[in-house]
C-alpha cells in the first residue's frame, strides 16, 4: 500500500529543494548618461560561456523609469551586462562579472550614443574598417583599438591584433580580412599596452559588435569611450570572481617592492598569456588577484607583460612550492601570499 503521507513529505522535499535551485540572485543598479539617469533602457546578460552577442540575450530587466534604476534576476554564475535604449547603449566595463548568491547593488551602466557619425577622410584601405574615437565629442589620440575574432578570451588580451594608435583625429584604419569581428578600445594613460585598466584610464566597446566585414568598402564606424571610475580599484577583490589571492612582493633583503604586477598562469611554463593579471603593487608591495574559479595555478610577478624578462627587470615566482604551483578552492581567499623578485641580469 502507498504511503500517501510519506508521498507527500517527499514532494514538499522536492519541491524546497527546486525552490532553492531556482533561487535568483538581484542585480540592481542604475543606468546613467553624462546628464543623469537614463530612463527607457533595458539591461540584459549573456552568459559568460557565450561565443557571440549576434543573438537575443536570455535574461533582460523591465525598462528604466525616469530614476534609472533597474533590477535583473540572474542565477549564479558569470554574465557580460549590457543596456540599450533610444539610440543609447551601454558595455559594462567588469565584464563578465560573477554573479554573488547575495546579489549586488552597485551596478553602474554608463550609456553612450549609438549614432555618431564615422570619418569621412578617404582610405586606400581595401578590405577591413575605418574609424574614429571620442570622449564626451572630443576625439581622442593614442587610442588602442584592439580585434577580437569571437569572444573566447572575453574581450581581454592581444586579442588578433592591433590597429596604429589613432591620431590628432581620433582616427584610426584596421585592415581585416571578411569575417565577423569584436573591436574595444582601451587608453592607458601608464603607456602600457596589456593589464588591467586603472581609475582614469578610457574604455570603448563598439555598438555595432559583431562587426560584420565584406570585401569592398570598409564599414565607418565611430567608437565613444567613457573614463574608468576610481571605484573600480576598490573592487580588486572580487573584480573577476569571488575567489582571490593576495600578499606582498618583495625583494631580495624582505623589503616590500613597488610598481609590480603579478600574473596568473594555468601552464607551469609561464611564457603563455596570463590568465589574470593583477594591478601594480602598491608603496607596500601589496598585491590582490581574483577570478572565478579555483584550480592549480603558477605566479610570478614582473615590471613589464609580455615577452621573456628583460635586463633591468624584476621578476620572481611563487617558491612556496617546488614546482611554484598555488591550488586554491572556488570562493575561497589566500592571503598572504609572498613572492620574492630579484634583478633580472
Amino acid at each position: 500500500m502507498i504511503n500517501l503521507s510519506r508521498v507527500f513529505l517527499l514532494l514538499v522535499v522536492a519541491s524546497l529543494m527546486l525552490t532553492i535551485t531556482a533561487h535568483a540572485a538581484l542585480i540592481k543598479g542604475k543606468a546613467t548618461v553624462s546628464s543623469g539617469a537614463a530612463a527607457g533602457v533595458v539591461v540584459v546578460a549573456y552568459p559568460a560561456e557565450t561565443l557571440t552577442f549576434d543573438g537575443p540575450a536570455p535574461h533582460s530587466s523591465k525598462a528604466t523609469a525616469d530614476d534609472g534604476l533597474f533590477t535583473l534576476e540572474l542565477s549564479g554564475g558569470r554574465y557580460y551586462l549590457f543596456a540599450g535604449g533610444a539610440q543609447l547603449s551601454a558595455y559594462y566595463g567588469r565584464n563578465p562579472i560573477t554573479v554573488p548568491e547575495e546579489g549586488s547593488s552597485d551596478v553602474n551602466l554608463l550609456l553612450t550614443p549609438n549614432n555618431l557619425p564615422g570619418p569621412v577622410e578617404p582610405t586606400t584601405l581595401e578590405t577591413g574598417v575605418v574609424g574614429t574615437v571620442s570622449l564626451d565629442g572630443q576625439v581622442v589620440q593614442g587610442a588602442i583599438v584592439t580585434v577580437y575574432p569571437d569572444l573566447s578570451s572575453q574581450l581581454k588580451g592581444m586579442g588578433l591584433g592591433m590597429a596604429a594608435p589613432t591620431d590628432e583625429q581620433g582616427y584610426f584604419e584596421l585592415p581585416l580580412a571578411a569575417g565577423t569581428y569584436y573591436l574595444v578600445v582601451r587608453v592607458r594613460h601608464s603607456g602600457q599596452m596589456a593589464g588591467p585598466l586603472k581609475a582614469g584610464d578610457l574604455f570603448g566597446y563598439m555598438a555595432g559588435n559583431p562587426l560584420v566585414i565584406k570585401a569592398g568598402a570598409p564599414p565607418r564606424v565611430h567608437i565613444p569611450l567613457i573614463e574608468v571610475p576610481e571605484k573600480v580599484s576598490r573592487h580588486a577583490a572580487n573584480l573577476f570572481g569571488n575567489t582571490s589571492i593576495s600578499g606582498l612582493v618583495l625583494d631580495q633583503k624582505g623589503e616590500p617592492v613597488a610598481g609590480l604586477q603579478v600574473l596568473l598562469y594555468e601552464d607551469s611554463t609561464m611564457l603563455n598569456r596570463p590568465l589574470y593579471v593583477s594591478q601594480k603593487t602598491n608603496t607596500d608591495g601589496r598585491y590582490q588577484l581574483s577570478f572565478p574559479k579555483g584550480g592549480h595555478y603558477y605566479l610570478a610577478a614582473r615590471n613589464e607583460l609580455g615577452g621573456t624578462p628583460a635586463p633591468g627587470e624584476f621578476y620572481g615566482r611563487y617558491q612556496g612550492t617546488p614546482d611554484h604551483s598555488i591550488k586554491i578552492e572556488t570562493g575561497k581567499a589566500l592571503v598572504d601570499i609572498e613572492i620574492v623578485v630579484d634583478e633580472v641580469y
